[in-house]
């Protein structure tokens, strides 16, 4: 069965998510914190990161995104990735990399960027664009695919929680609502027994 190398309160989260929404058996090992820079991680994770996955024939891969593509892959039966070839599979792509490059990226820069400034900064801006393109996307559906949650949802989700624990969705009701129901999961909130623990 895979193994999941992971850290409570990192974006291991979120593979935690899947691996709840999926249901089958798989192994956790948790780190700490300096644990990341042992040879044995490293070898993981060049960058000392995590989460890393071992797929069950030894093969380690890292990058949440990733990861929750190939795990909803391996397993098409918990319906969490549409066939391949599919339009609605093309979508769940495109929301998955929207969740990283257009969401994360510029909510992390817009939160280190605050710290210093507490004024608008341009990722602020840029986050307030993606995030309200992604709730038009969302008027009159519970997910992202209508009324079949994906590998996408835990995707957005995911990082929209980052960024409603910091306090930082308040212009968008819409994607306040639509995190409310993903975190209302019975997965998500397995999931959050681990992901929610003390780093230590």
């Amino acid at each position: 069965m895979p193994r999941l190398y992971y850290m409570p309160r990192t974006r291991s989260s979120r593979v935690l998510w899947l691996l709840a929404e999926i249901g089958a058996p798989y192994e956790l090992t948790k780190l700490a914190p300096e644990e990341r820079s042992s040879v044995d991680h490293l070898a993981r994770h060049p960058l000392g990161r995590v989460p890393a996955l071992e797929l069950d024939d030894g093969t380690v891969m890292f990058e949440s995104a990733a990861i929750c593509l190939q795990l909803a892959d391996l397993h098409p039966d918990a319906g969490l990735i549409p066939p391949l070839g599919s339009a609605e599979r093309a979508l769940v792509y495109q929301w998955v990399l929207f969740a990283v490059t257009e969401l994360e990226a510029p909510l992390f820069r817009w939160v280190r960027e605050a710290a210093e400034n507490s004024g608008d900064t341009p990722s602020r801006e840029r986050f307030a664009q993606a995030a309200t393109a992604l709730q038009t996307a969302l008027d009159d559906r519970d997910w992202l695919l209508g009324d079949r949650f994906t590998v996408a949802d835990v995707m957005c989700a995911s990082v929209l929680g980052g960024a409603h624990s910091r306090g930082l969705l308040t212009g968008w009701p819409g994607l306040r609502a639509y995190l409310e129901r993903a975190e209302a999961r019975p997965a998500f909130v397995a999931a959050a027994a681990f992901s929610n623990q003390p780093r230590r």
